[in-house]
């Protein structure tokens, strides 16, 4: 036929998905009456995982005065409480008697030191070591590029789980194990350390137009700029998992998800769609910008400024429709959805019944803004003398011109699965739920459990 003669013409000789993109879709107009948006001025911060930039990103906005946060700093502590969360979990299963093939075991084995993580390990990392501005702890080539190092720590970790499997088939149980824990989390800090470098105990800083210049360490800086404006521990997390055997106002929580010992593993109350975007709304009209796990499907183009359904015309070029026959809960059972991504949410369009129709992400920088700077000469400059790096930072919020991600709401009801959002804008029935249900238990592997990049 003539039609599929073209559509093979055009699908052989470039991108078979952008050539079902419709082309007028930036032009789509959404018929919104009302629109609540926060002054943000920022762009997302981009150098590192997803999943530490977006929650930076979050404590950014509740800064009364804007600087650039270190990623870098949070990467290297992360490394080093995995690897030690991993190794007491490798005896923790074997005290369990669980067997070297069994698949929580080889799950924790191939997820060792992921540079993927969720909420709850952002929110371990920070209450424990704080944060501290960009420059006073600079991106290294490892902290851009952790193949290499993820390859060595993983190599380590892997021969220190057999270790502790020799002990224990030997002793008989786990009585010796835990005290060879600490030489080995010598040797893994060296390598962490060699690879990333040390970060400052101490560090000065001022912002732009100020005199004062103040010494801080990590968590001073935290509790002075970011923990009077941001409650990390008011926060909630509320997903959507629309499957059978979950159930609404239940608690749910994913085994082995943590980064640290005694530290949060995921968990989320189980809520409808409905019931999330009530509660986004809410929290974007008071100000208050939201953190959203979701899944930028391969089928749908990650680099659009548009998330819709009806982005893409499958019918018209192949004649049958594509990634919308089974509905969310299907996709989740056959692998065909996860989460994976996290976004800021920044705005909201509603209608005329102050219902939702578009929400909006925080501004991206540009492509060029995305290359890390990684000399470590500027490094050890700024653990020492960063009083006058500081003064370059702007306190001023200016409008930023980055380009920002559009996400309707049909989309949002199928590959969004969790948000995090201000206990005070949760309704009194969900909170209820929230902090008196009982709490069931997921595998590691779960897809409601699928680390974010």
């Amino acid at each position: 036929m003539p039609l599929n003669r073209l559509a093979q013409n055009v699908c052989t000789a470039s991108d078979p998905i952008k050539a079902c993109l419709r082309q007028d879709a930036r032009t789509w107009a959404i018929p919104g009456k009302m629109r609540h948006e926060l002054d943000s001025g920022i762009k997302a911060t981009v150098e590192g995982p997803n999943w530490l930039c977006s929650g930076l990103d979050l404590l950014r906005l509740a800064m009364k005065k804007d600087c650039e946060l270190s990623v870098p700093y949070l990467i290297y502590w992360h490394k080093l409480e995995r690897c030690n969360y991993v190794l007491n979990s490798v005896v923790q299963l074997l005290e369990q008697c669980e067997p070297l093939e069994g698949r929580t075991f080889q799950y924790l084995m191939k997820h060792t030191v992921p540079d993927n993580g969720n909420w709850q390990m952002f929110a371990n990392l920070v209450r424990k070591y704080g944060i501290m501005p960009k420059v006073c702890y600079l991106a290294s080539w490892s902290s851009s590029r952790t193949l290499h190092l993820n390859k060595m720590l993983r190599s380590k970790l892997h021969e220190f789980s057999s270790q502790l499997h020799a002990q224990f088939t030997f002793d008989g149980d786990a009585s010796n194990c835990h005290s060879m824990i600490t030489p080995m989390m010598e040797q893994l800090y060296r390598i962490i350390n060699i690879c990333l470098g040390t970060p400052p105990l101490q560090f000065k800083w001022s912002f732009k137009n100020e005199q004062t210049v103040q010494s801080f360490t990590a968590m001073s800086f935290y509790q002075c700029w970011v923990a009077p404006y941001y409650n990390l521990d008011a926060q909630i997390c509320l997903g959507h998992d629309p499957r059978n055997s979950a159930s609404y106002q239940r608690n749910y929580c994913i085994a082995y998800s943590s980064n640290m010992i005694d530290g949060l593993q995921q968990s989320y109350n189980n809520q409808s769609m409905n019931v999330l975007l009530e509660i986004m709304v809410a929290s974007l009209a008071a100000g208050s910008a939201v953190w959203i796990a979701c899944d930028l499907h391969t089928i749908f183009n990650a680099k659009s400024e548009i998330l819709s359904l009806e982005l893409h015309n499958f019918e018209q070029v192949f004649g049958m429709k594509l990634g919308m026959e089974l509905d969310k809960a299907q996709r989740m059972l056959y692998k065909g959805t996860r989460r994976n991504t996290a976004l800021i949410l920044t705005e909201v369009t509603l209608d005329a019944l102050q219902q939702p129709l578009r929400f909006r992400t925080i501004a991206r920088a540009k492509e060029s803004d995305k290359k890390t700077k990684s000399n470590t000469s500027l490094q050890l400059s700024a653990m020492a003398e960063t009083e006058t790096e500081g003064k370059t930072e702007s306190s001023k919020r200016k409008t930023p011109k980055g380009n920002r991600t559009a996400l309707n709401v049909d989309w949002l009801r199928e590959y969004a699965f969790e948000i995090v959002v201000d206990s005070r804008f949760v309704p009194p029935g969900v909170l209820h739920a929230a902090q008196t249900q009982p709490s069931v238990e997921l595998p590691a592997w779960d897809p409601m459990g699928a680390l974010l990049s």
